[in-house]
């Protein structure tokens, strides 16, 4: 299977579509295929079913000592069971030279499986791996979207658009500066201009890459961005230090909105602004990417408002999608992302897509106690 080029995998069109997996019915045959002894699903040949029949989904991923990663490991165990599949997980320390030793070590047990669940530590470094994992068994890769390298060896992704996340946020921040000039509020940059700073994940990290990116796109000359900071680590700790950095610099210039690339990260910008003397809500407003993490700022206004991005709803869907593609051997080409209904969705004996994406939606103090997405709460979505 041929994924599209990077840069059109980076142009991802986000929103609520008005059906739940949609778009291209062109199909596919993948070159990835199940090992003898595991449900066949190569060449355009598969089961038929999306009963598992108790074949094996072999995960890798980084640690779940991580609040997302431990909710959404735990909803690939819950999928697996309603889908009839087993599953076994192996973590990594957010360490690609550690998850490449798990892969070989699994690869010579012999062990087969239906296909491998894969969210790479590092996904730039991660391409031979993956391409050891998939001449045993087709590779479903999630959370990091597939590099060109490792595009041929992928047979399809399911999960977050971290795009399609800095986009909301964008959109997210538009909505925010006109809310308040239409309020009577005065921006401190250039022409009027809200003065930004943007507390990003660690350097590196593709998913900070991509919503840096996309948040830019969005907003096209609409902020004057003071600077981009990134973390030391992605969690509350990670964003203090980063803010503590780069707030007493810019105070005399006047700070109107701080974009963090999650809640988790906002937290701890949170404190920052506080021990600076501003606050957050009122003096800033705090726009931010993943609503993961501690809820309470958002809850009392402190934070403006994140982007869902829910870990029981990722993984439920790689395994949804494996399902798909071990039932019909075929991937359709294209990119949908799924919709915000109420209803979890019915599972069909249909090809999944190259990319299928999460629902992106906005998450306020207003709107978080409403949520039913799947029919479950914000608090269940995020696996509390």
């Amino acid at each position: 299977m041929k994924f599209p080029s990077s840069r059109a995998w980076r142009k991802i069109a986000v929103g609520f579509l008005a059906a739940g997996l949609v778009t291209s019915t062109a199909a596919c045959s993948t070159s990835s295929s199940a090992a003898p002894g595991a449900p066949a699903a190569s060449q355009g040949k598969g089961t038929g079913t999306t009963d598992g029949g108790g074949a094996l989904l072999k995960v890798f991923m980084p640690s779940t000592s991580n609040v997302y990663l431990a909710a959404a490991s735990q909803s690939i165990k819950d999928e697996a069971k309603a889908l009839n599949y087993t599953v076994n997980i192996v973590e990594n320390n957010w360490d690609q030279t550690e998850q490449d030793q798990q892969v070989q070590e699994w690869l010579a047990t012999g062990e087969r499986a239906a296909a491998v669940l894969m969210w790479p530590a590092g996904a730039a470094a991660a391409t031979n791996s993956i391409r050891l994992l998939s001449a045993q068994a087709p590779v479903i890769q999630f959370n990091n979207l597939v590099t060109p390298e490792a595009s041929k060896y992928v047979t399809a992704y399911a999960g977050v658009s971290d795009t399609g996340i800095g986009k909301e946020a964008g959109a997210n921040a538009l909505a925010a500066v006109e809310k308040l000039k239409a309020e009577g509020v005065k921006f401190h940059g250039p022409d009027g201009r809200p003065n930004v700073v943007e507390i990003r994940f660690t350097a590196g990290y593709a998913a900070g890459d991509d919503r840096e990116k996309a948040f830019a796109e969005a907003t096209p000359g609409a902020f004057n961005m003071l600077a981009v900071e990134p973390t030391p680590t992605v969690d509350a700790q990670g964003g203090f230090k980063a803010a503590s950095q780069v707030i007493p610099r810019f105070l005399g210039q006047g700070i109107d909105i701080v974009y963090a690339h999650s809640n988790d990260v906002a937290n701890g910008v949170v404190q920052a602004l506080e021990q600076n003397g501003l606050k957050p809500g009122k003096d800033v407003i705090l726009i931010t990417g993943t609503s993961s993490g501690d809820m309470t700022n958002l809850r009392s206004g402190k934070i403006w408002s994140a982007t869902l991005q829910s870990p029981v709803i990722e993984g439920a869907l790689v395994v949804r999608t494996a399902a798909q593609y071990i039932a019909t051997g075929q991937v359709q080409s294209g990119e949908v992302t799924i919709e915000s209904s109420s209803a979890k969705p019915e599972l069909k004996v249909e090809a999944p897509h190259a990319a299928t994406y999460m629902m992106n939606p906005q998450v306020t103090a207003e709107n978080n106690a409403s949520f039913d997405i799947w029919g479950l709460s914000f608090d269940k979505l995020m696996g509390k």
